[in-house]
């Protein structure tokens, strides 16, 4: 058996476990296991394929990590989504992505440091707030729907496929999507202390 045939022997004898990891480990992102891993699936086949990869020595435990740094990667993707409605931002799969090292080598490392501890923070605020938001939502059936559409709208979907995906007019989205997005913003706004999220949203205005 090639180091690239163990490999994925091992994620597909371990799918349930790493599913169970990646649903304690990730709550907001347990209804997008299945699809999480189904990418990971299909990024290890390219890996194996690749002639100069090699096969880690603990492939468990390197599986495990690579399903968290994918986790991680939807959700500061989700994040910015909430942040981009809030200020109904467009092209949002244009904006280049967060990494976790500095793109700008002209600050200095204590500045860089606290910019850092500012979007953990934001982070976490942002989490507890779309927590809260679904936990409103559920109060009341009615609001269900504004629950599932502004979801879907953070996982990409347009208005207009919104609409057809929940069989209902484009109108009801719109005003579902401006009654989540108003919530969210108030919510941030009694939250946002320290005015973390704004200083990301407005440059600091």
């Amino acid at each position: 058996m090639t180091h690239g045939a163990e490999v994925l022997n091992v994620f597909m004898r371990c799918r349930k476990e790493l599913e169970r990891f990646a649903r304690a480990a990730f709550p907001r992102l347990a209804h997008d296991v299945d699809d999480l891993l189904q990418e990971i699936w299909l990024e290890l086949q390219a890996k194996v394929a690749s002639a100069d990869f090699q096969a880690p020595k603990n492939c468990e435990s390197w599986l495990r990590m690579l399903v968290r740094s994918r986790a991680i990667d939807r959700l500061r993707s989700m994040e910015r989504r909430i942040l981009y409605s809030l200020t109904n931002k467009k092209d949002l799969d244009s904006e280049t992505p967060e990494r976790d090292e500095p793109i700008d080598t002209g600050p200095s490392p204590a500045t860089y440091a606290i910019e850092q501890e500012r979007r953990r923070r934001q982070g976490l605020l942002l989490s507890d707030v779309l927590v809260e938001f679904c936990r409103w939502c559920e109060k009341r059936p009615q609001r269900l729907g504004i629950k599932e559409a502004y979801e879907r709208s953070l996982h990409g979907q347009s208005p207009a496929q919104i609409a057809e995906a929940m069989g209902v007019s484009p109108e009801s989205v719109h005003q579902w999507l401006h009654q989540a997005r108003e919530w969210v913003r108030q919510r941030v706004t009694e939250r946002d202390v320290e005015r973390s999220v704004f200083l990301t949203l407005y440059g600091g205005q």
